[in-house]
Order: structure tokens, then sequence, then C-alpha cells
């Protein structure tokens, strides 16, 4: 039978080229390549820290655990990798559940966050380690099937088929994958058309694509979707830092870009606050490599 003549949710070929074209034309794909590494990583990383700190933050995490925890993902003397792990929002707590975690991030910052908070908890079975997914190699650092469970939670990591494939090939049992597939932010869209010009695009639906690849490649991926709202109100300074560390990858933060940015909190700062108000989609994915 010829390829084209499969159905649709069996060609894995449509479903990769389908996934490169949504990056290409979202969010992620109008960064600017230099501004896209580390760098942006490095400088999230004290935000980042805050943000994931802050009681929505826990409750997120609390979030995963449960999920992880329903899927079987929680479970004594487990041998973990995470990628993209950020300061430890998840590897720290995972350590406390498992044997030993391995903490992968390409932002020095960032780990350097993770190892001052497992310090400071007396965590001593995380291993950080600086280095970005697409530079792994599986057989110089034996890390080939070297895994119980692999995550990749609200990770850039996973972003094509050969870095999905690695990630599989990591794990000798299974692998769970979280992303945002829809993400509102208010504000972001009028500075983007004063800014910038035009529509902002959205965000890539990566575990979507993820999803219909897997089960093209015989898996048997499990999905969740779960819809969010929430409002928080930021001090006026904590709103602009937040608007300029989400242009930063797309332009030059000028004295006149930062003044936009400066206006625009001001004039929907109500009593001394400004409200945020977030509406997104996560999807959880979760599947064994043993079984397709």
């Amino acid at each position: 039978m010829e390829n084209m003549e499969l159905p649709l949710f069996e060609r894995a070929d449509f479903w990769e080229e389908a996934w490169r074209e949504e990056h290409r034309n979202s969010l992620y794909g109008r960064r600017r390549p230099e501004r896209d590494g580390s760098a942006y990583w490095n400088r999230r990383a004290g935000h980042f820290a805050r943000q994931t700190g802050s009681e929505e933050g826990k409750q997120r995490v609390a979030g995963i655990l449960h999920w992880l925890g329903h899927h079987g993902g929680l479970e004594k003397d487990l041998e973990v990798l995470d990628i993209g792990c950020g300061t430890g929002n998840y590897a720290l707590p995972l350590a406390r559940r498992a044997r030993r975690v391995v903490a992968l991030d390409p932002a020095a910052e960032m780990l350097a966050i993770l190892k001052e908070k497992a310090a400071a908890e007396g965590i001593n079975n995380v291993e950080p380690i600086q280095m970005a997914w697409e530079e792994v190699d599986l057989e110089k650092q034996g890390w080939r099937e070297a895994f119980d469970l692999v995550l990749a939670l609200m990770s850039p990591g996973i972003k094509d088929a050969a870095t999905l494939q690695k990630m599989m090939a990591a794990s000798r049992g299974a692998c769970f994958l979280a992303g945002h597939v829809r993400q509102e932010i208010s504000g972001r869209r009028e500075l983007w058309q004063e800014l910038i010009g035009g529509e902002m695009p959205p965000i890539p639906a990566d575990v979507l694509y993820i999803f219909h690849l897997l089960y093209a490649w015989g898996y048997n991926p499990s999905l969740e979707l779960e819809h969010k709202v929430s409002t928080r109100e930021l001090e006026p300074d904590q709103a602009i830092e937040e608007m300029e560390i989400f242009f930063y990858p797309h332009l030059e933060l000028t004295p006149a870009v930062r003044r936009a940015i400066i206006n625009h909190v001001q004039a929907n700062t109500v009593n001394g606050r400004y409200p945020s108000r977030r509406e997104m989609t996560v999807a959880y994915l979760s599947w064994n490599v043993n079984l397709h």
C-alpha cells in the first residue's frame, strides 16, 4: 500500500511535516535565533523561580505530581531524567520519591537556583547537568534505555521528531510530557500589535502533534487536556518585567520599547495593581515505550 493511501492518523510523515509547519508559523518560530538559546533562559531564571514558587506555581506542581501518580510515575526506586528541568520545580519533588533524578537544562542560572534549592531542602539525589537536549549523545552519556521515567514538562527541548525519538530511546519504561496548547495572557496581543505589528502568532500546540505522531508510530499514548483561567494582581514593576521578558526574544528592548511597555502597564493599573488574566489549555501525554 502506498503511504498516501494510509489513513491520515497512521501517516507519520504527515504529522512530522505538520508539526514543523506549526513551529515555523508559531510565536516560537518568530524568535530571533540569537535570542532563543540559553541566554534567554538565563535571563528568565530569577523571575521563573519566583513565579513557580508562588501559590499558583505550587498548585501547578501539585497537579503534575497528581497526574504522574495517577499514571504510575511515582513509584519508589525509579531512575528519572527530567529534560528541561529549569529551577527544579518537578525534579526536586520527584527526588523525594525516586532513587535518582538527572536534571538536564542548558541554562547555568536555572541550574544554579536548582542546586541552591536542593541544598536548602537537604536533597542529595539530584544530578544537575548543563546541556541542551539536542546536544545530548545517549551513547556517550550512557543514557540509552537508562531511565525508568523520562519527563519533558513544559520544556522546549522536545521540538521535533528527532528530539522526541531520543527522549524515548533514553527510557526503558515510561515517558511523560506536558505543554501548553493554548495560552492567552492579557496585554500581550495589544503590545504586539503596537511594537511589532500584525496579529501575534499562537504558541505551537506541540503535544497534540506528538500525540498523533506517537499513534502513527504504533504507540498507545494517553492524552488529557485541562483548561485553566486565573487572574493575578501584579506590582507594576513585576508586570513590566514580565512583559520585557516576553518580548526579549522578538525585538530589541530599546528605550522606546520599554516606554511603550511602561505606558501600557500604567494605563491598566488599578489601585496600584496590574491585573493579569491568563487563559490556557494544558495537555498531558503519557506512554510506555515498550507497548507498541
